[in-house]
């Protein structure tokens, strides 16, 4: 009974019925007015024929006004129709998620604009193919498509499912998904639908907000160390002054000048780590980029991983200045000379060379080390998110990522030259404020 009315409703018999009776009311009423005025001396044959021709115009005059009704409204709502359906269209085409189809046989149907960066597959090149060709094997070994059909089967639909997906040239890339059933007008299932949620900026997001918790809680450590250390070093420092001042022995002096020094060094080593764990306050400068590279250096001396590394500085002492945060231009060369030191372990004589110059309005610096260098296959991943040759808890392959974002937004470039074996190169290309 519902369909019947919507039916009616949408097809707007009411206005039609009410359009008739005026249509009628209008015939009937002028064939009165000039029966009355004009045909009063008509005889009865030809007001037989009259009036027959009076009904026979009505009837056509009502169909022909019903077909051009019926046929307006008809091509007003197969235009809003289409209309709605280049809505959706454009919604599904342009969503920045992968929104793919397939049928029961699994072979995909359709596929999006969200798809083709995300999985890297033009629609052409991919449709018509199952998809299994974006489950790696071993998710199709642990029973995945099995599993998905049971949710689906007992559910209707499987609701932000993080799992993994191929891209083309056979990376794998952390999704969420969502899969739902297509049903045609008898509400059989003719297919269903994928949306595929690419997770590798939220995880990047979430692993810099906990590298910055950390930061902060060694920050928060540091001042500690700091103040509890400090005190004791100035006592400590206080009493070798007054044994230097107590003593003419010349083997003493020197002792205590040597336990003075490295009373002074964990005073520097202290500070410089309160230094680099502050928060940045984001505040754009005008700063000397020679100055954050010796900052950088004078930092990673302290660290035990570079105590046999050596740092050599060719500085141009006429750089133009840089605006930039300088705290974020000091972690990117920091990232930079730890992957550095981390790449020479096995080298004998390990150095890293730092250069800077001014090249057409540009702040170029260069960092070369003498490690193993990069293998032309990865020299294209370098940069991506989580990508890393480390060995496992070793790395986390955000640090090039984040010092490529960190660059590229004040406007610079970051590029790597390398043979493997032989080293590497990081350039750094920063635009120098006019």
């Amino acid at each position: 009974m519902k369909e019947v009315v919507r039916f009616l409703r949408e097809a707007r018999v009411g206005y039609l019925f009410f359009t008739s009776l005026l249509i009628l009311g209008l015939i009937f009423g002028a064939f009165e007015i000039i029966d009355q005025i004009l045909l009063t001396e008509t005889s009865q044959e030809t007001m037989r024929w009259l009036y027959l021709s009076r009904g026979v115009s009505a009837a056509l005059l009502l169909m022909l006004w019903t077909a051009w009704t019926v046929y307006n409204y008809r091509s007003y709502y197969e235009d809003r129709l289409e209309a709605t359906r280049l809505r959706y269209s454009d919604i599904i085409e342009h969503s920045a998620d992968a929104i793919i189809t397939i049928d029961n046989d699994l072979n995909i149907t359709s596929w999006n604009r969200g798809a083709e960066e995300i999985l890297g597959w033009r629609r052409d090149e991919i449709i018509g193919e199952r998809i299994t060709k974006l489950i790696p094997n071993e998710l199709i070994e642990k029973k995945e498509l099995e599993c998905i059909d049971f949710g689906m089967h007992y559910r209707g639909y499987v609701q932000n499912y993080e799992t993994e997906r191929l891209t083309k040239n056979g990376e794998k890339k952390l999704v969420n998904l969502t899969e739902s059933y297509i049903r045609d007008e008898n509400d059989d299932i003719v297919g269903r639908s994928q949306i595929l949620r690419d997770l590798t900026d939220l995880k990047m997001r979430e692993e810099q907000i906990q590298q910055s918790e950390r930061l902060a809680t060694v920050g928060h450590m540091a001042a500690g160390v700091a103040h509890e250390v400090g005190n004791p070093l100035t006592a400590i420092s206080s009493l070798v002054q007054v044994c230097q001042r107590k003593t003419d022995d010349e083997f003493l002096q020197d002792q205590l000048k040597k336990v003075r020094e490295h009373i002074q060094r964990i005073n520097k080593i202290v500070r410089d780590l309160v230094d680099f764990s502050r928060p940045s306050s984001m505040q754009a400068e005008n700063v000397q980029i020679n100055e954050i590279v010796e900052s950088a250096v004078g930092l990673l001396k302290h660290d035990a991983r570079c105590r046999d590394v050596d740092f050599k500085m060719n500085l141009d002492e006429d750089l133009p200045l840089v605006s930039c945060v300088p705290d974020q231009i000091h972690q990117v060369l920091v990232n930079l000379l730890l992957n550095a030191v981390d790449a020479m372990k096995e080298v004998k004589d390990p150095h890293v060379t730092i250069t800077t110059e001014s090249q057409d309005e540009q702040v170029v610096m260069s960092i070369s080390d003498v490690g193993k260098g990069i293998k032309e296959e990865h020299k294209s991943h370098i940069f991506e998110p989580f990508f890393t040759t480390k060995g496992v808890g070793s790395g986390t392959g955000l640090g090039l990522s984040v010092s490529h974002g960190i660059v590229n937004k004040i406007g610079g470039s970051i590029s790597v030259e390398s043979t493997y074996g032989e080293g590497a190169t990081f350039i750094i290309q920063l635009p120098a404020n006019k």
